[in-house]
C-alpha cells in the first residue's frame, strides 16, 4: 500500500508542475494587448548641424590624454 502512496505521491510531483506551466502558457495570449496601428518614429528635436569644432576639441584631448599615458615611464627593473 505504501508503494502505491509513493507512486501517487511521485506522479503528482511531476504533473503539478506541468499543469502549472500549461495554465501560464494558456493565460499569456490574454495578457498581451492587441495593438491596432504602429507605433510612430520619434521626431528629432534639433536639425541642425554638429558642432564640429567641439568634437575636434574632443578628439585632440582624448589623443593627448592616450598618448601621455602611454608616455609614462613603467618603472621597470632589469630584474623583472
Amino acid at each position: 500500500m505504501s508503494q502505491m502512496n509513493h507512486r501517487t505521491a511521485r506522479l503528482r510531483r511531476l504533473v503539478a508542475p506541468m499543469v502549472l506551466a500549461l495554465a501560464c502558457l494558456a493565460a499569456l495570449p490574454a495578457a498581451v494587448p492587441a495593438q491596432d496601428a504602429r507605433p510612430k518614429a520619434p521626431v528629432p528635436s534639433k536639425t541642425g548641424q554638429p558642432p564640429k569644432v567641439m568634437n575636434m576639441i574632443t578628439l585632440v584631448v582624448i589623443l593627448g590624454i592616450g598618448l601621455g599615458v602611454q608616455a609614462i615611464p613603467s618603472k621597470r627593473g632589469h630584474q623583472d
